[in-house]
């Protein structure tokens, strides 16, 4: 009798193992995600400034250096990156009455829009801006053309490289989020 009460012991201990494991790992990438979202202890937005990217030019990027993204199907004010599509694209968020200020360079109006899933976000000329998981450091912007639906945004407003095809890069998740 002994013996399959061991033998199921150790798979639910592997089990455990397994799933503490992976809850550690969605903490950590949440943390990711948050700080290059721009989100400080102080819970308030830097200062929106521009940043020089490789082929590219001049986009506008939060207080760390970090591209600022915007989804061209979001029109009108209706937000449509929610749920999954915000852990892979978060949206840059103020805290409070928090607001974000316009480094050097950056001529757009700043404002903010309530999301339907809680928090305010920022946006450069009535655009929800979003920074992007899978840039690491500040300068990138492999974001860029992804879906042929994200891209960053000069300091004038447009969206940059969406003219002429560039950036057709495929969703790194498989898409899908309904925008």
């Amino acid at each position: 009798m002994g013996m399959p009460f061991r033998g199921w012991s150790a798979r639910a201990g592997a089990a455990v193992v397994v799933a503490v494991l992976l809850l550690a790992a969605c903490g950590k990438k949440a943390t990711t995600a948050s700080a290059a979202a721009g989100g400080s202890s102080g819970g308030s937005v830097d200062r929106i400034v521009t940043s020089d990217v490789s082929g590219l030019g001049t986009v506008i990027a939060d207080g760390k250096g970090f591209t600022l993204y915007h989804l061209k199907t979001e029109v009108n004010g209706q937000i449509q990156c929610t749920g999954a599509c915000a852990s892979v694209w978060p949206p840059l968020l103020v805290a409070g009455s928090g607001q974000a200020t316009a480094g050097d360079g950056v001529s757009g109006d700043l404002g903010t829009i309530n999301r339907p899933d809680g928090g305010t976000q920022v946006t450069y000329d009535g655009m929800p801006l979003y920074t992007y998981s899978g840039d690491t450091a500040p300068g990138q912007a492999n974001g860029q053309g992804i879906e042929q639906v994200w891209f960053a945004i000069t300091p004038s407003g447009a969206l940059a490289g969406s003219s002429g095809g560039s950036g057709s890069s495929p969703s790194p998740t498989g898409g899908g989020y309904g925008y």
